[in-house]
């Protein structure tokens, strides 16, 4: 290992903010230790000691506790589920996760910073302890300037491997309410949270000895392969009709190339915009001559679209508009797994294989013994006698997590690789 990438590998291995050791017990203590926080806005960094509300420790809400809690976290749905199987209870919160890594030389190139604990321990599932929470943090350290801050905000801090960790939403947090949340891939590795959502999770989990904390990629699905999201859906969001874009206007446009469908609105020239989400543009409906349909932009915070299924960052032309703008719009990301209509829809080597008039087929490439793999993609295999046609690379699944890797109309099946073991993939119906 480099020193640079060793370096960066001790250095989130410490956190986005924490000491990895015992809980701090006021918010007057801060950290040596503190790295970058990832992206804020230009006024929040101004260290001009008006500090606000953010040295207030915010008030616990009174909740019943969960007697068996399990947090659950998808770093590309930017979702916290919080469950406890046995009270049959369940709630879905947005976040902010880690930036996706551009450094080549970095262990995560390509994946978002909050998934370098799975590839320091090679494991998904982690825990939040008594010694890992601290009920009131504040103050943050600038590790190189050393000037102190206080954007943690009084909030609960709720590490779950080494100093990654829940907590507030970072942005604004000099508000009486702790801040606001932008949801996407913004911080450095921790999961920000709306202010109130930290609370509601260390109140339903405080005291609990041990509760265990899964991190995948993917969205997670539900056992209909659905997506598992905030109630409260917006463009973008993903539906299987009408009736999931629970909002004026809305309704589900079919993509065509991923089998899922996307919530969106008509317009005629501007879309509105939802505080803290990325903004919307008007571009003219493929589907509907004559119609605009609302689209997400591809924004910093998911610069390459890659939180909504078969969505990707393109350049179109604003409807009845000479300007264009980068919009998250159906596609197809190329790699092994991905659905394709023709082979230009796939990259790196891969062939569209499988497909026929009104069938999508799969991105492939050939093989005899291995298959590369992409940072940002699921693991993928070489399957003796691939459906697609001869030996070919697949895509991996876990059928335990509900094939969340899968496209639409797969399943997760054990396939024969050339070797003769098995493994799982994701196969067409």
């Amino acid at each position: 290992m480099t020193p640079k990438r060793l370096a960066w590998s001790l250095a989130l291995a410490l956190g986005c903010g924490a000491d990895a050791g015992a809980p701090r017990p006021t918010e007057e203590v801060g950290s040596a230790i503190d790295l970058p926080l990832g992206d804020t806005p230009a006024d929040d960094g101004k260290a001009d000691g008006q500090w606000g509300d953010a040295l207030s420790c915010k008030p616990v809400p009174v909740l019943p506790g969960l007697a068996n809690p399990e947090i659950f976290v998808s770093l590309h749905g930017h979702t916290v589920r919080l469950v406890d199987r046995a009270a049959g209870f369940e709630k879905v919160f947005p976040v902010g996760v880690g930036a996706l890594e551009t450094d080549t030389s970095a262990a995560g190139f390509g994946e978002s910073k909050s998934y370098y604990p799975l590839l320091a321990t090679g494991r998904q599932d982690f825990a939040i302890t008594p010694s890992s929470i601290q009920p009131c943090k504040t103050w943050w350290t600038d590790p190189e300037t050393g000037a102190k801050s206080p954007v943690f905000a009084g909030l609960p801090f709720l590490a779950w491997y080494g100093g990654y960790a829940f907590h507030g939403p970072i942005d604004n947090y000099k508000a009486q309410n702790g801040g606001t949340l932008r949801r996407g891939f913004v911080s450095h590795g921790c999961i920000r949270m709306e202010a109130a959502d930290v609370l509601e999770l260390y109140a339903r989990i405080k005291g609990r000895p041990r509760v265990p904390v899964h991190v995948q990629r993917e969205p997670e699905r539900d056992g209909a392969a659905r997506r598992i999201d905030v109630p409260s859906k917006w463009v973008g969001s993903e539906c299987a009709g009408d009736a999931d874009c629970n909002y004026p206007g809305g309704f589900c446009h079919e993509n065509a190339i991923g089998g899922r469908g996307f919530c969106s609105l008509r317009c005629t020239g501007a879309c509105p915009d939802r505080a803290n989400l990325p903004t919307t543009a008007c571009i003219a409906d493929p589907a509907a001559a004559g119609q605009g349909m609302c689209v997400l932009r591809a924004q910093a915070q998911d610069s390459d679209c890659r939180s909504w299924d078969h969505m990707t960052a393109q350049t179109k032309r604003r409807f009845n508009s000479t300007t264009s703008a980068v919009v998250c719009a159906p596609g197809s990301r190329g790699w092994v797994g991905e659905r394709c209509l023709a082979d230009a829809d796939c990259t790196s080597g891969t062939t569209c294989a499988g497909e026929a008039p009104g069938k999508p087929g799969l991105c492939t490439e050939a093989c005899t013994a291995a298959c590369p793999d992409q940072p940002g993609f699921a693991a993928t295999t070489c399957v003796a006698a691939s459906p697609l046609g001869g030996a070919g690379c697949m895509r991996t699944c876990t059928p335990s997590s509900n094939a969340a890797e899968c496209p639409a109309g797969h399943d997760c099946r054990a396939m024969t690789r050339p070797s003769g073991s098995s493994r799982n993939v994701c196969v067409p119906r």
